[in-house]
């Protein structure tokens, strides 16, 4: 066999022909070697090259019924891959011989879109990686150091206060699964929010808006659903993504929590999506109902603290609460469809007189 002739197969006979090949414009054409007759042309473009030990084959269609076949020491052992692979260019290849003004708008959308994709991640990972004595531990961690921010500006912890407010929240059943932990911070802030694991902060600045006990379990009873759900939680895994992306993807839970950790800033104010606001109102309304608390406790919250919304930088809560008609009026039509608590809950009205 010359150095320039291979056997190929035309997928019609068994038997291989031995033919001459020249490559030229991009294709395989093939002679006969008897009388130097082109026999067929096949465009390298599509075809593809594979080796079985030391024989090469190189199939010319796309059902890989016509091919050529030789042996690793023929000369074109070294030419044909190279060309194949020239003429069949990887998608990495072919985006590397775009211009550049068409790369730079690829790689940053390519960029933008994979950012966006890993942040939206981590709270879908972050809920499934962090159990729940672990986000407990968290609470505790993030509440230390909320309590050393409040400390630099003057806000310190009511302790009497605190264990007023304690006894009246252990006097309701406000969770199944977390120990709810309520802290009263003197504060002018009309505000309260909870963190993941059931640390529950109130300002005596909202205490001091709320005239009855029924609006108080309300609230306590809210800022409860945020910590049953794992509102706070995913909303502080959304807000500390940017410092956590690579400890998710690693599946690294204690350093997600020293992620979130290390962004106490973000406590200041948890923002819940409007349907998560509705959805810890309902779900707020199911627990006073459970704990034979009327149900207007709710509407009184919500109605005290609108008419004090024209207070200039002090309701932090409606910030991170937002007060809307829509969800007042859910509130009065909840209160229409269930049976009405008729009940009062003298040990709440004494815990709330000795609060106050």
């Amino acid at each position: 066999m010359e150095n320039n002739t291979v056997l190929y197969y035309d997928g019609v006979s068994a038997r291989p022909n031995l033919v001459r090949v020249l490559l030229f414009n991009d294709a395989v054409q093939l002679y006969t070697e008897e009388d130097d007759q082109l026999l067929e042309s096949f465009l390298l473009k599509g075809a593809a090259h594979n080796t079985v030990g030391r024989t090469h084959y190189l199939y010319l269609d796309t059902q890989g019924l016509k091919y050529l076949q030789y042996d690793g020491g023929h000369p074109l052992s070294s030419v044909l891959p190279k060309e194949v692979e020239k003429a069949n260019p990887s998608w990495a290849q072919r985006l590397m011989k775009q211009k550049i003004m068409v790369l730079v708008p690829l790689v940053l959308t390519l960029s933008i879109g994979l950012y966006f994709l890993l942040v939206s991640l981590v709270p879908f990972l972050g809920m499934r990686l962090i159990g729940v004595p672990q986000e407990v531990v968290m609470g505790n961690k993030l509440r230390q150091l909320m309590q050393e921010e409040e400390r630099l500006i003057g806000a310190t912890v009511d302790t009497s206060g605190t264990r007023a407010l304690q006894q009246f929240a252990d006097a309701l059943k406000l969770s199944k699964e977390y120990p709810i932990r309520v802290t009263l911070v003197r504060s002018k802030v009309v505000n309260a929010y909870a963190l993941p694991g059931g640390q529950v902060v109130v300002y005596s600045g909202i205490l001091e808006k709320i005239k009855t006990p029924e609006a108080l379990a309300a609230l306590l009873a809210h800022e409860s659903v945020h910590v049953n759900q794992r509102h706070s939680l995913r909303s502080m895994l959304r807000s500390a993504a940017h410092g956590i992306i690579i400890s998710v993807v690693f599946s690294d839970a204690s350093g997600v929590s020293g992620g979130l950790v290390s962004n106490a800033e973000a406590l200041n104010g948890l923002h819940y999506s409007r349907s998560l606001e509705s959805e810890a109102d309902r779900m707020a309304m199911d627990i006073l109902r459970a704990n034979g608390v009327k149900l207007e406790g709710m509407q009184q919250l919500m109605k005290t603290l609108q008419a004090e919304g024209d207070i200039p930088g002090s309701l932090s809560f409606l910030s991170s609460h937002p007060l809307t008609k829509e969800r007042i009026k859910a509130a009065e039509q909840y209160v229409k469809q269930h049976q009405p608590n008729k009940v009062e809950r003298k040990d709440l009205n004494e815990l709330f007189r000795l609060l106050k």
